[in-house]
């Protein structure tokens, strides 16, 4: 409000703000406004007062000053001062999540506060740009001091989150020596009394080489949560120490007389060990009962007229965080995700092209509030409210709010599968106001899965069977139990688990959540037909670790989905995209961003983030690509769109996205990505770097980074060459094209702006009206095409067609594309599969024949060629094209395989390096087996392909031609 106290830091004329500078302080603090309020320090605005000079205007915030804090004597603590180490950690591992990092960090951009309980709270002063004018020397001391040791600023490398790594640690050892002058950091931890894996730690983030460096600011926060749950005493001053001495002295003997009798006391707790286990699991369970709740999720698809379904499912939740916060299952928060029926009407309606709207509502209710209604059975379907007091729950509707802060993506690879088989199955839940007393269950942060003793006895709290196991208020089950099998992502209990516990806490000894009750196993009874039996001893519980990692992300500002489903995304999106084609970019941002007030689809944000690219809003593009990132990991093309901000602005080098782009290689589907990365920074020579693209899109993408190259190097007519190409190349329904489209007129309104004659400005406005003609034909003509494709690729993804059905709809694709590496690396296969070796010899050749960058399908098909040669009794011919091959590739594990199969390295070797990555495995085992079938070795092709088929990678063309050997062989 008007009224609120303020902060004023006023910038004298020696600091060298001008309206310039002014300028981009106030852009900076409108990116900082993004950041979550509750851990780094407002700034409001940039003022210019009336005798001229600059300002800034803060938030009030009542701070501890160090100097009174360190003499205070507080963190001589070591807990406190390691619990302020780990929050502070734990924030800057949030922003260096969204792209942030400051390698320039001080003591005084510590903010230390006091809670109403006399805690210490800490926000961070994040400062975009660190140095007003680069010019003027103007260092305040404590930055000199940072200037002048920082090893990464003295020589003069690249800063990067390490950077900032080494500059924490040094704030750490300050604090914790109270010494503002150390020089030597090294010699300093080795004087400070502190635990050894304290001393480890400090000394690593302050190595001089930063690739000693801890590897990411979540590794250091890990490693101070590990620091802080031992029992660490008050920092012992020297003179304590020595006066102490005698002391110590004098209790040894008083110590030693003691153990016999501390043997006798343990001799004795351990019988007693099981009844004191129980009596801990009743009063865990009776402290955090309050803070557990029901949840009702009701969901429905309706034209406005008429449903034509609806749903409703219950179960529970848990509070942790005394901001509001509950863990639960996906499940649970979002039951839609998980409903098959929901989608096949989805899919039946859109057939019918039927337009149809989702919607949804949940209800929460905490321990002892009145949720339900004991009403008889009423004629036809009863309305919820004829069930539940919907008035006195939280709702997604209702005055008390509750959101869906995030629902966990799940995997979807049948490795991943394999892997996680109750598919990351968690969300967080918020309520805007918490009921006075209750506590939030305390989270295992430390826990690991394949750690836990077998039989360790636990308890769950939830809602067996849900409302029918209810009076009219919510009361709390609890059950007990044991571990009895652990996994990495999966504990089967033995407590009673009934659907209405799902979303439910799992509760050891210690009193912390290591787990979220998620589902049962079940049974099939054998006969005509089969029964499923529900095994509710049988517990399947998903631990802990990620659903905390996901909650601390959101707690720290990351969006994440909400899975709120859009049906009419792809409506938005049109509307959208129609302006762009339009021309009219600001225009179609400004829809993108109208429509993000209703819907939060990533598909939607993701379009948002492009607009605002193609309108040259970067920072409009950052923080929509940073939210799209946020929501799915492995979005590596918004990771793209953030790397080539970066890079546009100059940042490339210190790019937090940088080093993952590069690092895709063949075995990821976004290996292309990574190729587009180490172009822009000149890790691949332009010359060559068209010729790797392998299909029209892929060109696009080429021309329009090799454009943006000549645009930094000032050859606008040489770029708008380039955009032209990448126009033509690409569909006009893809990314590229808008890319491409929005960065060519940008580039011709700088070329006719630079002509001075009359004649030549409407010379080249005529060449643009031409190109735009060819465009139009180029897109009917494209757009023909896909008419005639789309049928055929629909066709192709049935899971009925057989290998020679898919054959032929891949010859007929062929005759309509022309030229495709990729389909010519389907039909090697496809062709292969039906043994047509002759033909699957003159697919793989032909798509051998085309220069292109080394990537899975050039590499799979190098091997697949000798493979058939050697299938077909052309041994020494295939051994010839496995030397060739071996010396054309730079790829080091398709070189151990041919070396494995010219005898120079054994299968064992081959094996053990293979480890369990399901990548090599099945490159490995396919390879191996083909090469041992056309050997003759029947017996020892089948024991590769079965191990091959133990990748579970069945989206890989290897995996199916593996089947298919499987079942000649057989």
């Amino acid at each position: 409000g008007m009224n609120d106290p303020v902060m004023i830091r006023i910038f004298t004329p020696q600091s060298g703000v001008n309206e310039k500078i002014a300028a981009r302080l106030q852009e900076e603090l409108e990116e900082l406004k993004k950041l979550p309020e509750n851990y780094f320090v407002r700034h409001l605005e940039i003022r210019k007062s009336s005798d001229g000079l600059w300002y800034r205007v803060s938030e009030w915030i009542e701070a501890e000053t160090w100097s009174n804090l360190l003499a205070s004597g507080r963190l001589q603590d070591y807990r406190t001062a390691f619990k302020l180490f780990y929050k502070i950690a734990s924030i800057l591992e949030g922003l260096h999540q969204i792209g942030h990092f400051i390698p320039h960090l001080i003591l005084n951009d510590l903010i230390i506060i006091r809670d109403d309980n006399e805690n210490l709270e800490v926000k961070i002063d994040y400062k975009l740009s660190r140095f007003l004018d680069p010019q003027l020397n103007q260092s305040p001391p404590m930055l000199k001091k940072l200037l002048a040791s920082h090893p990464d600023i003295i020589n003069q490398r690249p800063l990067d989150f390490r950077s900032g790594i080494w500059s924490l640690g040094k704030v750490f050892v300050e604090i914790l020596a109270a010494d503002y002058e150390i020089k030597n950091f090294q010699d300093k931890i080795d004087e400070l009394l502190l635990p050894n894996d304290a001393k480890v730690l400090l000394k690593i983030m302050l190595a001089g080489d930063p690739d000693l460096r801890p590897g990411s600011m979540a590794e250091v926060a890990e490693n101070l949560s590990q620091i802080i749950d031992k029992k660490v005493e008050i920092i012992p001053s020297p003179v304590r120490e020595i006066r102490g001495l005698k002391r110590r002295l004098s209790l040894l003997v008083f110590i030693l007389s003691s153990l016999l009798v501390l043997g006798i006391l343990v001799w004795l707790y351990f019988p007693s060990k099981n009844r004191n286990s129980e009596e801990i699991l009743e009063d865990i369970a009776n402290r955090y009962a309050s803070s557990v709740a029901f949840v009702l999720a009701d969901y429905w698809l309706e034209d406005g007229k008429t449903y034509f379904y609806r749903n409703r499912t219950e179960g529970t939740a848990f509070l942790v965080d005394k901001e509001g916060y509950l863990l639960t299952n996906r499940h649970v928060a979002c039951p839609w995700l998980e409903d098959n029926n929901f989608y096949a009407i989805i899919n039946r309606l859109r057939q019918l092209q039927r337009s149809v709207r989702f919607g949804y509502r949940v209800f929460l209710w905490f321990e002892g509030e009145k949720a339900f209604k004991r009403l008889p059975d009423l004629p036809g379907n009863p309305d919820l409210e004829d069930i539940y007091f919907v008035e006195s729950a939280y709702s997604t509707k209702g005055v008390s709010r509750l959101t869906i802060a995030g629902v966990a993506k799940p995997p979807v690879k049948t490795w991943q599968l394999i892997k996680s088989p109750l598919k990351d199955d968690f969300a967080v839940l918020k309520v805007d106001r918490l009921p006075d007393g209750l506590e939030p269950l305390p989270i295992d942060y430390e826990m690991d899965a394949l750690k836990i003793q077998k039989l360790s006895p636990i308890i769950t709290l939830g809602f067996p069977l849900g409302s029918r196991t209810q009076a009219k208020t919510v009361n709390v089950s609890v059950t007990r139990g044991h571990v009895r099998r652990t996994f990495e992502n999966l504990l089967q209990v033995d407590t009673s688990i009934h659907r209405g516990n799902s979303g439910g806490p799992i509760i050891d000894t210690s009193g912390k959540v290591i787990g979220i009750a998620s589902k049962v196993a079940v049974d099939y009874t054998a006969g005509p037909m089969p029964v499923i039996t529900l095994l509710s001893d049988i517990g399947m519980v998903l631990p802990i670790t990620k659903a905390a990692t996901f909650f601390n992300e959101l707690k720290v500002g990351q969006t994440k989905w909400n899975g709120v489903l859009d049906l009419s995304v792809d409506i938005k999106i049109k509307r959208i995209t129609d302006l762009a084609r339009k021309g009219q970019w600001d225009r179609a941002k400004a829809l993108a961003d109208e429509e993000l007030k209703v819907s939060f689809d990533p598909i939607l944000v993701m379009a948002a983030g492009m607009m605002h690219f193609c309108a040259e809003d970067y920072q409009g593009a950052k923080h929509l690509f940073v939210q799209a990132l946020s929501m799915d990991t492995e979005n590596n093309n918004a990771r793209l769109m953030l790397f080539l901000i970066d890079w546009i602005k100059g940042r490339s080098t210190v790019s937090p996205y940088r080093s993952g782009l590069i690092a895709l290689d063949w075995r990821s589907p976004f290996e292309f990505y990574g190729y587009l990365a180490k172009v822009l920074e000149k890790l691949i020579d332009e010359g060559s770097a068209i010729r790797g693209g392998y299909s029209e899109d892929e060109k696009s993408w080429l021309y329009y980074i090799i454009s943006l190259i000549r645009i930094k190097q000032g050859g606008l007519a040489d770029s708008e060459r380039l955009l032209q190409k990448a126009v033509l190349a690409s569909n006009n329904e893809s990314w590229p094209y808008f890319l491409s489209i929005s960065k060519l007129e940008q580039v011709q309104r700088k070329r006719l702006a630079s002509l001075r004659k009359k004649a030549k400005r409407v010379e080249y406005q005529a060449g643009i009206k031409r190109f735009s003609q060819t465009i139009k034909k180029d897109h009917a003509i494209k757009k023909e095409r896909l008419e005639k494709l789309a049928p055929l690729i629909a066709k192709l993804k049935l899971n009925s067609i057989t290998p020679g059905d898919k054959q032929e709809i891949l010859e007929e694709i062929m005759e309509i594309v022309k030229i495709n590496e990729a389909v010519l690396v389907g039909l090697a296969y496809y062709s292969a599969m039906n043994e047509e070796w002759d033909l699957a010899l003159k697919y793989a050749r032909a798509f051998l024949e085309v220069e292109g960058r080394e990537n899975v399908g050039r590499l799979s098909i190098g091997l697949l060629e000798p493979c058939i040669l050697n299938k077909i009794g052309r041994t020494d011919e295939a051994i010839e094209r496995l030397k060739v091959f071996s010396g054309q590739i730079k790829n080091q594990w398709y070189r151990h395989i041919t070396r494995c199969l010219l005898g120079e390295e054994t299968e064992q070797s081959i094996v053990q390096r293979a480890g369990e990555s399901p990548e090599y495995l099945i490159a490995a085992h396919f390879t191996l087996g083909f090469w041992a079938e056309g050997s003759g070795e029947n017996k020892k092709a089948l024991k590769h392909y079965k191990e091959a088929l133990g990748s579970y990678m069945d989206d890989w063309l290897e995996y199916e031609f593996t089947i298919e050997r499987i079942k000649k062989l057989k």
